[in-house]
């Protein structure tokens, strides 16, 4: 026999020996998708609303000033503390003193002139009193009796004139004492410098309606901190002043601090969020106040806080990622990630009406005999990894959760083979 040949006979054999260990792999083969599961199982479920935000004291104040001019003195720098009344600053003095001292002369010199002016009223009242004595008995003139009392009355009115003048006068020396005054700047309150805006010698700028003028300084309560949250819309409705949140400090990540939920905005954020960034108007500020703070917690920290809505104990659970929803009309599921709302688990590309989201079934996967039957269900609150389920199952039921392209391709009654192992997560 030829080598050629003998070659060809050894390479057929070989194509044989194959086809048959195929055939024998394909018999082997199970058929159907292979899917991973989990069994309903009563649990206790916490339904948490994460968000993000930052420290702030509950309550600050801005320092601005009224009038303008420079500083002359600034005694204080971030991160003192100060007590009510304490001085902060100086502005430029001069004028304002200035402007007292001519009030003060100008108030004096009316005061003066009022005691003239009472002198002379006073001895025009005695005149017309003799003069009318006389002018009854019949022994002083008509013209002399009138002309005592025309005199009487002008010095009447020129005390009530000098009086007024008395009161602007002393108006004014209050107004200049008072810008005087407000020259120093004082704290309000007992707190913390937690910003300073200006140094020493800058010039001070008086707000307008259109311009809120030069922020000198924060004041800042730190006994009460709490921390402003920035919560996505879909989660607000769960929210209620009183519930308890776990606020994790990242510059204390050691450990959390509690906190209760002490106010719900009612609008949403608008320009620039607590952590600085440019709002989308679909997060609302939540407010926790926290209970117990590190020391030396500082305002603008960053946080990470969890609120309870709702706590059940040995209720039935699934996976979030077994949810589907089904269409009424197709018969088709789409697979719910984790955490996704419903009005999120279409897809990208698929117009949402509201009679098409009204019409969808939520529901899971449970394998029997061999195949996928959809079971619509009623969930209750959602927590990190499980969901409730109310009603439409029994505990230890098995129901389908991965893998995410098998579930999201899956349909009811397709076959389905059920593999646990490690390699079934992809």
């Amino acid at each position: 026999m030829k080598k050629g040949t003998k070659i060809a006979i050894g390479i057929g054999a070989v194509v044989v020996v194959l086809a048959a260990a195929g055939l024998v792999m394909q018999k082997r083969k199970p058929e159907g998708i292979r899917v991973r599961t989990a069994k309903v199982e009563k649990k206790d479920l916490v339904s948490l609303v994460t968000a993000n935000g930052s420290i702030q004291a509950r309550t600050k104040v801005d320092l601005s000033a009224n009038i303008m001019g420079q500083i002359t003195k600034l005694l204080v720098r971030e991160g003192d503390a100060v007590k009510k009344g304490d001085l902060l600053l100086v502005i430029d003095q001069v004028r304002y003193r200035a402007a007292v001292n001519s009030s003060r002369s100008g108030l004096e010199s009316l005061e003066a002139e009022l005691a003239r002016v009472k002198e002379a009223a006073a001895q025009t009242k005695r005149d017309f009193g003799r003069a009318e004595a006389q002018y009854r008995d019949g022994i002083l003139a008509a013209a002399e009796y009138d002309r005592a009392k025309s005199l009487h009355e002008q010095a009447t009115s020129a005390v009530s004139r000098a009086e007024r003048q008395v009161t602007q006068a002393g108006a004014e020396l209050s107004s200049t004492h008072d810008a005087l005054e407000k020259t120093e700047i004082r704290a309000p309150m007992d707190g913390i410098v937690t910003r300073r805006n200006v140094e020493q010698g800058e010039v001070v700028v008086t707000g307008t309606m259109n311009n809120p003028g030069t922020v000198l300084m924060t004041i800042s309560d730190m006994s009460t901190v709490e921390a402003v949250l920035e919560v996505d819309q879909t989660d607000v409705p769960l929210l209620r002043l009183g519930q308890p949140a776990s606020v994790l400090i990242d510059a204390f990540p050691d450990r959390p601090f509690p906190a209760v939920v002490s106010e719900i905005g009612s609008s949403p954020i608008r320009g620039t969020t607590s952590l600085g960034q440019a709002a989308t108007g679909t997060d609302y500020e939540v407010k926790a106040a926290l209970t117990s703070h590190p020391a030396g917690i500082r305002p603008g920290l960053t946080v990470t806080a969890d609120i309870t809505t709702d706590a059940r104990k040995g209720v039935l659970t699934v996976p979030i990622g077994a949810l589907v929803l089904r269409s009424e009309d197709d018969g088709k599921g789409a697979p719910a990630g984790p955490g996704e709302g419903v009005e999120s688990r279409r897809k990208a590309d698929e117009v949402t009406t509201v009679a098409s989201r009204t019409r969808d079934v939520e529901g899971v996967y449970v394998v029997r005999d061999g195949k996928a039957v959809f079971k619509p269900v009623t969930t209750g609150i959602k927590g990190e990894l499980d969901l409730e389920v109310v009603g439409g199952l029994a505990t230890g039921d098995e129901v389908i959760v991965g893998p995410f392209k098998a579930l999201r391709d899956l349909k009811p009654d397709a076959k389905v083979v059920v593999d646990n192992s490690e390699r079934a997560e992809s």
